[in-house]
């Protein structure tokens, strides 16, 4: 019995190490791409996924944002607020916004912008729009005489919404801001792009300006952000809201809006296209030892001539199954984990919402794994079976 339970591992070893040497490189290569194109897609939606919601953090509302309650403008004494949220477990920083009901005019063009009054150094230290500027420079905290906008805003050519923009406006041009009781003239300092929409339709100017203008909103804010330590996120929102109760908190992907669709879409697609390789990786592994086990044909009559019995083939074949899928499985994690992560973080697909890179979890990677694992070896047993069904004599002399 102890040698019968050895006897399919002696098997697959003498049939591996007598097989032809290009056969056994090819159909690893064919098992590696075979997995491969399993984790690339799950790595590449999750990529688009994860850079859409990261633009969302990064340049619209960080991780946990508070605003006022419903029925109240403002939120009142901003600066104390700012200073107990960042001495909160798990806050890197926080910071402030003053959205102001105004309007851009430029030449005979117009239009209603969210404009937003901020303390430039201290915002950059939660939300990245000073590292997106495509042209000119960020506001520095003294300036009461200079705006930035998003390139949506600015217009020109290849902008989305160049329709409603102002049609090419550069830095050094003057806008003039349009406020309930009041108007100032703004120069462009400078024109940011950050591929999200929502985020590149918005203008900023400073908080110092805005108190020039408006001295009664000193130390009011429309919006709080917060930017949290890495899966810190709901902590820090629970924190804040028994701090803050007069506050409403929430996490960023309550502004998500239409990207929680596409992020819903992109995981069917993704789904769907598992399946789909599945598939793939299913049949290609079938048909490649299948085609091996017909050309072993007679050996195997030969095999069970001499009273090896079926179940031992058929468990050989299993096992040479499996160390295909195993050496595919290893070549195809080592191409993708040194081969095309790091070609995709020195060039990332240009998206129009967001830079993507691959992406791929644990759980999805052993997942995938086991896919091709048991697709593998189920992929030797079932013609292994067939082929031993076959007459004895057929199989010896190759019918």
């Amino acid at each position: 019995m102890k040698n019968e339970l050895k006897l399919p591992f002696y098997l697959a070893f003498q049939s591996i190490r007598r097989g032809r040497k290009w056969t056994l490189i090819l159909t690893i290569v064919l098992m590696a791409v075979a997995f491969i194109n399993l984790i690339f897609v799950s790595a590449l939606f999750n990529g688009i996924v994860q850079g859409s919601n990261q633009q969302i953090i990064n340049t619209l509302t960080g991780n946990v944002y508070m605003t006022p309650k419903q029925g109240t403008d403002y939120i009142n004494d901003k600066d104390k607020i700012i200073k107990t949220t960042e001495n909160i477990s798990g806050v890197k920083a926080a910071t402030s916004s003053f959205q102001i009901p105004a309007r851009i005019e430029y030449d005979s063009r117009t239009g209603r912008w969210p404009i937003l009054a901020i303390k430039p150094t201290e915002y950059s230290k939660v939300i990245n729009i000073s590292q997106k500027m495509e042209s000119g420079s960020y506001l520095d905290n003294n300036d009461v005489d200079k705006i930035i906008i998003g390139k949506q805003i600015a217009g020109g050519k290849d902008v989305e919404l160049n329709s409603s923009s102002l049609k090419g406006i550069s830095v050094g041009d003057k806008v003039n801001v349009i406020f309930d009781n009041f108007e100032k003239i703004f120069t462009v300092k400078g024109i940011f792009y950050t591929k999200y929409i929502e985020s590149d339709t918005r203008a900023f100017i400073t908080e110092k300006a805005l108190n020039n203008i408006s001295p009664i909103m000193t130390n009011k804010a429309t919006t709080i952000n917060i930017k949290t330590i890495n899966n810190k996120e709901n902590d820090v929102l629970k924190k804040v809201q028994l701090q803050n109760p007069s506050l409403e908190a929430y996490l960023w992907s309550e502004a998500a809006g239409m990207m929680k669709s596409t992020s819903s879409s992109f995981a069917s697609i993704n789904a769907l296209l598992t399946f789909v390789g599945v598939i793939i990786a299913s049949v290609t592994t079938f048909i490649v030892i299948y085609v091996d086990i017909i050309n072993r044909k007679r050996q195997i009559g030969i095999l069970r001539a001499i009273g090896i019995k079926p179940y031992i083939i058929v468990s050989s074949y299993a096992i040479i199954a499996a160390i295909y899928a195993t050496l595919g499985i290893l070549l195809g994690s080592l191409i993708f984990q040194f081969v095309l992560v790091p070609y995709f973080i020195a060039n990332p697909f240009e998206l129009p919402i967001a830079d993507a890179v691959l992406n791929l979890t644990w759980f999805e990677y052993t997942a995938r794994v086991e896919i091709v694992s048991w697709v593998a070896v189920i992929s030797g047993i079932i013609p292994a079976i067939l082929v031993t069904r076959t007459k004895m004599l057929d199989s010896i002399i190759g019918k």
